[in-house]
Formats: C-alpha cells, structure tokens, sequence
C-alpha cells in the first residue's frame, strides 16, 4: 500500500489491479499491480521518474495492438500514453509546393492521421488504413503495408530517454532510427520512449487519395481474419534458403523475387491452419495470424508459435522471427 500511495502524491490517478486484456487488441492479458493512463508529456516524465526512485518495474503500453501481454499480469507500474485525438492538433507544415510535414503525437490513433492527411489533401499514409494501434507503435514496429513503412516518411522523432535512472528528452532524425523490415532503434531499445514525430506527406488530390484507401480497405478486409488478434505474428522471411528446399517448393523462388518469402505461406505448407491449443487458433484464413476464441492465455499463444517456429524450421530449414512485442 505504501508504493500506491507514494505514487498517487505523484499522479493521483494511478489505479491498482487493472485487467491489461481491456487495453489489448488480442484480449489476453492478467491484471496491473499499478495502472496509470498519462495524458500528456509531463505526466509521462513524472510517472517514470516515480517509479524509479520507488525502485519498481515499470512499462510503457500503447494501443494495445502487436503486443501480447502475459496472462500472469506485470508486478509493477504498466503506462498508457494516450490522449484523445484532437483535430485541431493536425497542422499540415508547408515546405515546398509539394512536401508538407505533420508534427504528430505518439499517442494519435493511426486511423486519425490517415483520415486527416486526406481531408488536408495530403498523400504518403494511404497504406495504414485499418491497421489498429498508434503512431507511436507504428514507428517502434516500423508497421508497413503495400510495399510501403512509416520510416519512408519519417523526419524526426521526439523521445524519452531513460539512461542511468535519469530521464531525458531527445530528439532523432531519420537516420538515427535505423528503420529496417518491421524493426527500429525504438523496438530495440525499451528506454527510448516516442512522444512525438514529424511525419511528411506530398500534395495530391483528396479524390484520389480516398480512392487509395478504399483499395486498400478492400485488399485488407478480404485476407483480413476476423477475431482478437494482434495482426501477423511473425515478419515474412529476408534470406537464403537451400536449393533443395527452392527446388522442393518453387513458390519459394517466386516469393524470393519479390523479396521476401510469406509467413503465412511457410506455416500453411506446414499444414496449421485451423490447429488450436487451449483458447488459441491458427486462422483458417491467414495461417499468420493467431485468433483468440474468446478464453486464449498467453501460454496458449505461446504454445502456437514454438510449434510454428518448430515445424517451419524442420520442413524449410528456415528461422522464422516473431513480428509481435512480447510484453
């Protein structure tokens, strides 16, 4: 009760035992010794701070969406930046009669800066139409679709820096990210916390811009599985693979081509889709997807990968590599 109450001096919103499965896209997940949802910078730094001279764990939880948290819960002080979007915090920035830039908030619902950047006749976020989570994920997880990422249009990256128990504001260029295939610096390093970002986007027609989402929207609701979920479970496959296996399967080739070789298409040949454990399912519809049916634990989850990872492993000589942050 002590820590409760040195941290509630604090943040006196800070709650205790908190259902995380409520803040999860998957709907798995036990309960928050301590729970706070940070509605601004300020309170951000506080919380951090607090937790540190308590001597306490602490986490920093986003939209809830690539993230499967521990059905045991977390022994500590679980955060959630998030304010709600205001309309009046996109200003479009003009840098020339083509490029414009957003100074967008880590907390901003993805779908938020895609329906803006429309209405303002902006164009470059067309592909994370129906992706959940934040801008603030999306950039950790370097989230992508259509060939395209968050990291082509990034400029800059406001962050917090936890160093020697010590808080510091940073600023990142694009550079510093070090954007790969679904990964960055952030993903990499759980200290470095994302505020805020300048995004840009080129001048186009609103028409034309919407009639892209549509597309889009379309393309992905018809591979789409419907269910809790967290998205793709694993990052399609960048490398080398035996002849032997090339000559076996000559999909294979064809994906290399393309440059890299789908998840989905490596679990399906292995014969999972629709396999269970416990409350959790390998979708029937995309094989790189994980359903929850409705009682799945993180355990259940868990069961499904290694399996996953086993079988591609033994029948493609392939490593496959988890897409999702294990909270």
């Amino acid at each position: 009760m002590k820590i409760l109450e040195e941290l509630r001096k604090c943040i006196p919103e800070v709650k205790e035992n908190i259902e995380l499965k409520d803040y999860s896209t998957f709907k798995i997940g036990g309960k928050a010794k301590y729970f706070l949802i940070s509605k601004n910078k300020k309170e951000l730094k506080s919380a951090i701070k607090k937790a540190i001279e308590l001597g306490i764990n602490w986490k920093i939880l986003g939209g809830g969406s690539n993230t499967l948290i521990n059905s045991n819960g977390f022994d500590g002080l679980v955060i959630v930046f998030k304010n709600s979007a205001v309309k009046d915090d996109f200003v479009p920035i003009k840098l020339d009669e083509e490029n414009y830039y957003v100074e967008t908030r880590g907390d901003w619902p993805l779908f938020f800066l895609v329906n803006e950047s429309a209405e303002n006749n902006l164009s470059g976020m067309e592909w994370a139409v129906g992706i959940p989570g934040t801008v603030g994920g999306a950039i950790n997880g370097n989230a992508g679709a259509f060939n395209q990422s968050i990291g082509d249009s990034i400029e800059e990256v406001e962050v917090l820096e936890i160093k020697n128990d010590f808080v510091f504001e940073k600023y990142f260029t694009k550079n510093d990210c070090d954007f790969s295939y679904r990964n960055s610096i952030f993903k990499k390093n759980n200290n470095l916390i994302i505020l805020s970002a300048k995004i840009k986007l080129e001048k186009s027609d609103t028409k034309k811009i919407k009639e892209k989402i549509k597309e889009n929207i379309e393309r992905r609701s018809s591979k789409q599985p419907k269910g809790f979920s967290v998205g793709s479970i694993f990052k399609n496959y960048i490398g080398v693979v035996d002849k032997e296996i090339i000559n076996q399967y000559p999909e294979i080739k064809t994906f290399q081509e393309k440059g890299s070789i789908s998840a989905g298409y490596l679990i399906e040949e292995c014969g999972l889709r629709g396999v269970s454990v416990g409350g959790a399912t390998i979708s029937s519809e995309h094989a790189n997807f994980i359903i929850n049916n409705g009682n799945a634990s993180s355990d259940d989850v868990w069961a499904l990968i290694d399996l996953i990872k086993k079988q591609v492993k033994n029948k493609f000589k392939i490593n496959l590599e988890e897409e999702i942050i294990i909270f």
